[in-house]
């Protein structure tokens, strides 16, 4: 069974441990016995720019889980991709993204600016903490690529939330953030076509 597929026939935290390959009790431990201050260490680090930025850095044992689950929502997506016959050299807007993406990164960003007499180049203000609790929750409920049962959706969201928020610092933030900021990738494809604008010179989270 694919990864997708076997996380879409979850029911409960014993399955999604399961897809995880940990033990109910082990995740149960890391989700509701630690308490929330043992999780994560936090600390501020300058940005380029000026100002500050806060790190959350989770702890060995749930960075791990978050890696764990980031690992195989990049299978989740490249078997969407796959079965809707996208490949690595597409203009779909899911594949206009290159940030935090396998085979994608600032430099394949780059290349696809090249030539180009101007570039629009904007920053979204504390994006990880924009999406929430809910947000994630919800998103994997549905999106029509996953529509996930409730409660299996309810520990995703525990996994990778921490303060009702994705934390700077966690693994599994770049891929869950890039999947629910998808519905963005569509509204700026639109806009660039309005414009004139190409569409692959769009956004790098």
């Amino acid at each position: 069974m694919s990864d997708l597929s076997e996380l879409k026939s979850a029911i409960d935290l014993r399955d999604v441990a399961s897809w995880l390959g940990y033990k109910p009790a082990s995740l149960s431990y890391i989700l509701y016995i630690k308490s929330q201050q043992s999780k994560y260490k936090t600390f501020d680090i300058r940005k380029r720019a000026g100002g500050m930025r806060q790190i959350c850095a989770p702890v060995n044992d749930l960075k791990v889980l978050q890696r764990r689950l980031a690992d195989l929502l990049h299978n989740c997506v490249d078997e969407i991709n796959q079965a809707n016959n996208r490949s690595d050299r597409d203009e779909h807007p899911d594949q206009i993204a290159h940030g935090f993406k396998r085979k994608r990164s600032i430099i394949t960003n780059a290349r696809r600016h090249r030539n180009r007499r101007y570039v629009f180049n904007v920053d979204i203000e504390d994006f990880f903490g924009s999406i929430n609790f809910g947000r994630v929750r919800g998103y994997f409920m549905a999106d029509k690529n996953f529509q996930l049962q409730p409660k299996v959706a309810t520990v995703l969201a525990q996994i990778a939330c921490f303060q009702n928020a994705l934390p700077q610092g966690s693994p599994c933030s770049p891929i869950v953030s890039n999947l629910i900021g998808h519905i963005v990738d569509i509204h700026l494809v639109k806009l660039a076509a309005r414009v004139g604008a190409h569409t692959h010179d769009m956004r790098m989270i």
